[in-house]
């Protein structure tokens, strides 16, 4: 084995790999060859360059003058000019745009071309691009004194016109602004797009007075480790556009008042406005006067902005206000790659009562928007603007941006709407809220000086335009959100809206979240309710008509497999293999015989224990846990109590009220004397633990459990347990934490804490009471725990994988046929997608019975349609939880590691890092080893989230063989995407051309270190052979005769 020090494209053991990385958190800059810090210097100087674009320079000055403190609020009061542009057209471009396959690319380019000489003639008069508003700009005009600035020396003056005496910073910032909005329009006017005669055009407002720059946020998002901010200009001058903007029409500039009255002299007005005359037109400047040379001239010598400019000493504080995914294709410098047509859910939210001048408004508003970015990032979502402009105060949240990319987005982007609408109320505000769901353009917008990752389109404008229809407090959606939201959410159809830019009134929906169910344990009927049947925790979609019988025919289909080892483990446990009748929906509890049964002795269902189940879902820990709480139930008397949380965040009120109902059902069960009435019967049944916060969780009052109240709840929960255990009734206690679709752990951290403190609770009294016993579900359970340990230590952890032999009579169950009937290529071919998982086993099929592959005759046969099954595009079932939880998988990779999985997809056999690295950072294109090192880190972390697999090298003389198996330092490591569903998902996301590129460079590379040096040393011999030209050895023989 290779030493700890080897380099890339090695195989290392494990002990290896955590030497390798000691030994670099040892490694200080100091201790750096100068190579080695040449190459860091030229990478952050690069990012520098992609990332100070994101910063206003109102900011970078804030920094230098130590007001950046991320504490710090207000970080920056003035006086000058606020220019609001807005342009027309971006909306229809969008739409033409985004029917084309290389719509993002389109619209990009538009974007720079009409946004470079936008920013450039901004920047030209000094004016700093504070916001973007989607396709509309806030720009801030800052009064500055240029006669104390070094370079004045009193022949130009600040306005740049000789001979006329000096107006004033504040008249002098407004004239700028002024003489740059006619300007805009000069050059922009009409803008040719190029796109089916679209033309782009501008309306400005402006406005001047006092201004404030604020600095919110500073909650961590999952997917970074660097806490975001938000910066929003706020001040009189807001206002003031507010209602100069929409005075504007297109090509046109419309002042405020107190703007007028500081450049009146100095410029035409326009056409009069007969509803606002005290607002004015621009028409052009008085040239008599100025001149737009002279004055950007003058702006220009006296612009000291450069000297606050952020260096790459300040290159981490940029990361406060990127997007973390913008930031890293930064890195990596691949920032077009940002640029997109995708599907997103937007939520708009227009709040109000909120004074950010006022002498407690910043504070307010750091309350408010901390609290939007915690709601917002505990769904993983992301807050892509938070702004004031002639809308009020705007927040624009959007789910579905890499990397935070999910199949239920739509569900989550309500779910935090409702949230939020409880946010807004405790801060006594007024939000409005809108939610779609449609495909828009996400990537940047702006020039290389000045730009901000940004969303575009109908559904954003559409998401605007409901807000505005949706009461206060209260929360609208589109059609599109009410058809993919999962059962969790209701919707109530309301009267179709007339909206601007449609020519048909639009479907709108109320949407109202699913209470939580009264009904758990124990019913009433004597049959038993469990969590999942109303809420997603086996990854469906609660969309079934009758999810009880379609819960029962999954435990049916899965736990009947005889060889099935999950199954055979439980069957042990429980003395007895599956019996369908007691899976029947009419069985009820204490029905059928009498007679009592025993567990096996020495099954923690006999004598008190714990059985832990962990597994991705969709693995079959929801079936085994019914199978095992039904047949203790039927046949040993052994009442369940529930407790469950997930998928989403923040649901220990769920698991809280679940245990207490259960709990109390057990009673009822067991006595007719128990009320009816949940908080008169715990008053009853634990009268030392009852209290007010009890009762008002239990009537439903208490929306999110704070710690005190989980431990009250608790508490009685344990007393009930125990209250159970003296009488010897015999409880099964079912403990479930589902993490869904969230992609890291960091946001379900809270919630997994909550899980696992109630399970050591519980475990604890499971240990000492013999007639209670506990099964634990969850995705991968926390070694750290003692219940777990002990699980472990008595061979009670179960730990669910895919189905492999098991596949065939899994499907014959499914679609109900004999199993020497299911067509040979069709197991091969589900075997090969699906990696045994009996969720996306059951999408498979259903997906191909849907597009007619398959034909099913029930009870008798299966049948193939006409084609081959591999030539089926299943990357087009993006909305099932296989391949849509595949791609979210995938968009959360950082950028070189999707690059890494991409060109996987392109070898079929094992291939080295040098294959990749022959794309991504080739030796022959000027890459250096610390490029390598990248990919190879990329490589790493793909193996261990079990995207690709280490394996053998091929031999020499195998028709994928052909690159060595070894080099000078070692070992050649070898990998392959074994997984034909990543294969199949990853290949879908990369251009036939590039496949054919990343193929073509692999064999150039091969050849070139297989033949290469074998010549050069050829030549390098002959080099070495002392040559003597014909006519000098001619000459010399001549000389020597």
């Amino acid at each position: 084995m290779p030493s700890p020090d080897s380099l890339p494209g090695q195989v290392l053991d494990h002990d290896s790999e955590r030497s390798v990385t000691a030994m670099l958190h040892n490694i200080t800059i100091d201790k750096l060859d100068d190579n080695v810090k040449n190459w860091l210097n030229n990478q952050n100087a690069q990012t520098l360059e992609g990332a100070v674009a994101f910063v206003p320079w109102i900011l970078q000055q804030a920094y230098f003058e130590k007001q950046l403190d991320e504490k710090q609020i207000v970080i920056h009061k003035g006086t000058g000019g606020v220019v609001f542009s807005d342009a027309s057209g971006f909306t229809a471009l969008t739409e033409k745009l985004a029917k084309k396959s290389n719509g993002a690319e389109l619209l990009s380019q538009c974007l720079t071309a009409f946004f470079t000489p936008l920013i450039d003639l901004i920047n030209a008069y000094r004016g700093d691009t504070i916001k973007f508003s989607g396709d509309a700009l806030t720009i801030y005009f800052p009064s500055v004194d240029d006669t104390k600035c070094p370079a004045y020396n009193g022949i130009v003056p600040p306005h740049g016109s000789f001979g006329l005496p000096d107006l004033g910073p504040m008249a002098t910032a407004v004239l700028r602004a002024s003489a740059c909005c006619i300007e805009i329009h000069k050059r922009l006017h009409m803008f040719e797009t190029g796109v089916d005669d679209v033309r782009l055009c501008l309306h400005i407002g402006v406005g001047c007075g006092d201004i404030q720059i604020l600095q919110v946020g500073g909650v961590v998002p999952p997917e970074t480790h660097v806490a975001r901010m938000e910066y929003l200009i706020s001040g009189s001058p807001l206002e003031q556009i507010s209602i100069a903007e929409p005075l504007a029409k297109n090509g046109e500039t419309c002042l405020s008042p107190q703007a007028w009255e500081l450049v009146k002299e100095c410029v035409m007005e326009g056409r009069p406005l007969e509803d606002r005359m005290d607002f004015h037109l621009l028409a052009k400047m008085d040239e008599s006067k100025f001149t737009f040379p002279t004055i950007k001239y003058a702006t220009q010598l006296y612009d000291l902005r450069y000297e606050h400019a952020f260096t790459t000493q300040e290159l981490e504080v940029t990361r406060r206000y990127i997007p973390s995914a913008v930031y890293k294709q930064i890195e990596c410098g691949t920032l077009q790659y940002v640029n997109e047509m995708r599907n997103i859910s937007a939520i708009f939210i227009s709040g109000s009562n909120l004074d950010v001048m006022s002498s407690d408004g910043p504070k307010k508003a750091q309350d408010l928007m901390s609290s939007v970015q915690r709601v917002c990032y505990a769904h993983e979502g992301t807050l892509n603007k938070f702004l004031i402009d002639d809308k009020g105060m705007l927040f624009l949240l959007v789910f579905g941006l890499p990397p935070l990319v999910h199949p239920d987005d739509p569900t989550r982007a309500v779910l935090a709407t409702m949230e939020l609408v409880q946010v807004f109320k405790s801060l006594d505000l007024i939000g409005r809220f809108g939610v779609t769901t449609g495909r828009s353009y996400c990537g940047v917008c702006g020039s290389a000086k000045r730009m901000e990752y940004t969303v575009l389109g109908d559904c954003v404008n559409l998401a605007a335009r409901i807000m505005t229809r949706a009461e206060p407090l209260g929360a609208l959606c589109d059609e599109e959100t009410s058809k993919h939201c999962s059962g969790e959410v209701l919707f109530k159809a309301l009267e179709p809206v007339e909206v601007k830019g449609k020519s048909r009134p639009i479907p709108i929906f109320k949407p109202i979240v699913k209470e939580a169910s009264t009904s758990i344990g124990l019913t009433v009927e004597r049959k038993i309710r469990f969590p999942w049947y109303d809420n997603p925790l086996d990854g469906s979609t609660l969309t079934s008509r009758d999810p009880v019988r379609a819960c029962k025919e999954k435990v049916q289909h899965l736990c009947s497999i005889q060889k099935w080892a999950p199954g055979v483990k439980i069957a042990a446990l429980l003395g007895g293999t599956f019996n369908k009748l007691i899976h029947s929906t009419e069985q009820s509890v204490g029905s059928g015989s009498s007679t009592r049964g025993k567990p096996p002795q020495g099954s923690p269902f006999a004598d008190g224990g714990l059985v832990v189940m962990e597994g991705a879902a969709g693995l079959g820990k929801i079936e085994l846990a019914e199978h095992i709480v039904t047949h203790c139930t039927m046949q040993f008397q052994i009442l369940p109590v529930f407790g469950t949380m997930g998928p989403r965040p923040g649901e220990s009120n769920r698991m809280a009220l679940e245990l207490l109902r259960s709990s109390i059902n057990v009673f009822r069960n067991l006595s007719a004397n128990t009320p009816a009435e949940d908080v008169q019967a715990l008053e009853k049944l634990a009268p030392l633990h009852f209290n007010m916060q009890l009762a008002e969780l239990l009537r439903g009052r208490i929306h999110s459990v704070s710690s005190d109240v989980m431990d009250l709840a608790l508490k009685a929960v344990l007393a009930l347990l125990a209250k159970l255990a003296k009488d010897k009734t015999g409880v099964l206690v079912v403990l479930q934490f589902e993490q869904g679709t969230s992609l890291f752990d960091k946001t379900m951290q809270a919630d997994a804490a909550v899980f696992w403190k109630v399970t050591s609770a519980l475990s604890q009294l499971i240990a000492k009471e013999k007639s209670i016993a506990g099964l634990v579900l969850c995705r991968e359970a926390d070694r750290e725990q003692a219940c777990v340990q002990e699980a472990i230590r008595t061979d009670n952890l179960l730990t669910l994988k895919g189905l492999n032999d098991e596949i065939i009579e899994y499907m014959a169950n499914y679609l109900q046929i004999p199993e020497s009937t299911v067509p040979p290529p069709l197991r091969k071919f589900v075997k090969e997608v699906t990696m045994g998982n009996p969720l996306y086993i059951r999408e498979t099929l259903d997906q191909l019975m849907e597009e007619q592959h398959l034909k099913v005759k029930p009870g008798t046969s299966a049948t193939l349609g006409v084609g081959a099954l591999n030539d089926i595009d299943i990357a087009a079932w993006n909305h099932t939880a296989m391949i849509g939880g595949t791609v979210c998988r995938i968009e959360s990779l950082d950028p070189i590691e999707t690059a890494a999985l991409k060109m996987s997809t392109c070898f079929e056999g094992p291939f080295a890092l040098p294959d990749l690295a022959a794309s991504n950072c080739s030796q022959w294109g000027g890459s250096t080893h610390f490029d390598l090192l990248r990919l190879y880190r990329a490589t790493r972390k793909l193996v261990q989230r079990g995207f690709i697999e280490k394996v053998q090298a091929p031999s020499r003389d195998s028709p994928r063989g052909g690159r060595e198996k070894t080099c000078r330092f070692g070992d050649m490591q070898h990998f392959q995407m074994q997984s034909a569903l990543i294969r199949t998902v990853g290949a879908s996301m990369v251009l036939e051309a590039q496949r054919k590129s990343v193929k073509r460079n692999a064999l150039i590379d091969r050849v070139l270190k297989q033949d290469l040096p074998e010549r050069m040393a050829e030549l390098s011999k002959a080099k070495g052979v002392q040559h003597i030209p014909w006519y000098y050895e001619r000459a010399l023989r001549r000389m020597l005769n």
